[in-house]
């Protein structure tokens, strides 16, 4: 039986180097050139010192996994997402984490992660402010700071009883800081949700690991009876660790990375031409060697009878710009958006179809990402006392840009005219086109359409169409 609470599990520890590779090529080439090999690792010489920290210098890196990540990124937040909540709740809009960052900019980051490793975390924690009576938070964990978890039947369903994270939070150390790792334990006891903070003991935080602070948790209706963290994977939001969308195309831009080396190093070596000189006896030698060789168009070489003068110049290596060419191909194929737009033209119909396949993906991660955002609003509401069960986040699902046909409009605003088509249908289909600001709800329209009725002295009978706005 393990008490130590900063156990990690097997099949965490076996996805951290898949995590690790697929962050480190996306962060750009100052984090993958050391994953380049060794040339002669056997050779300790200076000499082949110089030589590996040259042959890492020229090497090229293209980043295509970070670029298709943040054009996934692009398709995703080209819209600003919805957040449905109550007037108590709206603060979310600016500071979601309690440091500044919007619910926008907090999901934006959640959905990084997810494309990145296939899975992320979210708690909901609540501080207390007696000047405005407290407010919940929205933090956000990697994958790395999720050691440990474990499910449990409750009343008939599978819920989480135990999550650990790993936190690193900065002590201050004079005009410096020093950091520290502790543990969050999140159980779910037979009385409900308890929260532990674990850190080492003594002075220099060398002793064994211990309880320094405990919360239970209280909401509206009494202690949580469920733990309020929740996954987010790249296929579901369960505990299991799911496959990074990214991680093929990281490991074949890595491929290509190291091709790129060995290119940049043939052609440092091999690229420059080479002078020879043919028939010398060993007094022409002898005076050459002394006087020096000039070589150009204006200064003439003088060689004795038979002598010959020349370049050698080497085939191009075209095995190694093939193997590159076949890699730059099978990241394009993978989804690198990038790079395609710079290879070929495609026609509409195959630009569709690539796009659909590539996004099939996305549309799955950002489902994820606006669930979970869904749920921990929904605790945010149970501590602080808010009954209102309408509330949801959305992040846009709409990669492909809805223009906006004037006729199309006029037809639809005509049907509703008429009593034929939903006044709400009308708008969602407007706020897609981005005629109506995402976050303006039907409540906030009318409002100020009767507003503008009550400017211009207009009643119910004065409004055209029998009391109904010509404007949707």
């Amino acid at each position: 039986m393990s008490n130590d609470v900063s156990f990690k599990r097997a099949d965490y520890i076996e996805a951290l180097d898949r995590w690790a590779t697929v962050r480190d090529v996306c962060a750009g080439q100052h984090r993958v050139v050391d994953r380049l090999p060794y040339i002669n690792a056997h050779d300790k010489s200076p000499e082949n010192e110089d030589r590996n920290r040259a042959y890492r210098e020229r090497a090229v890196f293209k980043n295509a996994t970070g670029h298709t990540r943040n054009g996934l990124l692009g398709l995703a937040f080209h819209k600003d997402p919805t957040l449905t909540v109550s007037k108590k709740l709206e603060y979310l809009q600016d500071n979601a984490n309690g440091s500044g960052v919007s619910v926008y900019q907090h999901s934006q980051g959640t959905l990084e992660k997810v494309l990145e490793a296939g899975r992320h975390g979210l708690y909901v924690d609540y501080h207390q402010d007696d000047s405005i009576g407290g407010h919940s938070v929205i933090l956000s964990y990697c994958a790395e700071d999720i050691i440990n978890w474990r499910t449990g039947m409750v009343n008939g369903h599978s819920v989480l009883t135990l999550v650990v994270l790993r936190e690193s939070p900065e002590i201050p150390d004079g005009f410096g800081f020093k950091t520290v790792e502790q543990f969050r334990e999140l159980a779910l006891e037979d009385d409900g949700f308890v929260c532990r903070v674990w850190r080492r003991s003594g002075p220099k935080g060398g002793g064994p690991l211990a309880v320094t602070e405990e919360f239970r948790p209280e909401g509206v209706t009494g202690r949580f009876k469920e733990i309020p963290f929740t996954f987010v994977g790249a296929q579901n939001n369960d505990p299991s660790i799911d496959e990074s969308p990214l991680y093929d195309i990281a490991m074949i831009n890595l491929g290509h990375y190291r091709n790129s080396a060995d290119y940049e190093d043939s052609v440092f070596w091999c690229g420059q031409a080479q002078p020879w000189i043919s028939g010398l006896d060993e007094q022409w030698r002898d005076w050459m060697e002394k006087n020096g060789v000039y070589v150009g168009s204006r200064a003439p070489m003088m060689l004795p009878a038979g002598g010959q003068f020349g370049y050698a110049q080497p085939l191009p290596n075209t095995l190694v710009k093939e193997a590159m060419a076949d890699k730059n191909q099978m990241m394009i194929e993978l989804g690198a958006r990038m790079v395609v737009a710079s290879i070929a033209t495609k026609t509409a119909t195959e630009s569709r179809g690539d796009q659909s396949a590539s996004t099939s993906v996305l549309a799955g991660c950002v489902a994820n990402v606006s669930e979970a955002y869904t749920r921990a609003i929904m605790w945010c509401c149970a501590y602080m006392g808010i009954a209102d069960k309408k509330v949801a986040y959305q992040v846009n699902q709409e990669f492909v840009e809805l223009t906006a046909d004037p006729q199309m409009i006029t037809a639809l605003v005509g049907l509703w005219q008429n009593g034929g088509f939903a006044k709400a249908d009308l708008r969602a289909y407007l706020r897609k086109l981005g005629l109506i600001a995402p976050e303006r709800t039907d409540l906030q329209i009318d409002g100020e359409l009767q507003e503008q009725g009550d400017g211009l002295g207009l009643d119910n009978e004065d409004t055209p169409n029998g009391g109904k706005p010509s404007n949707p």
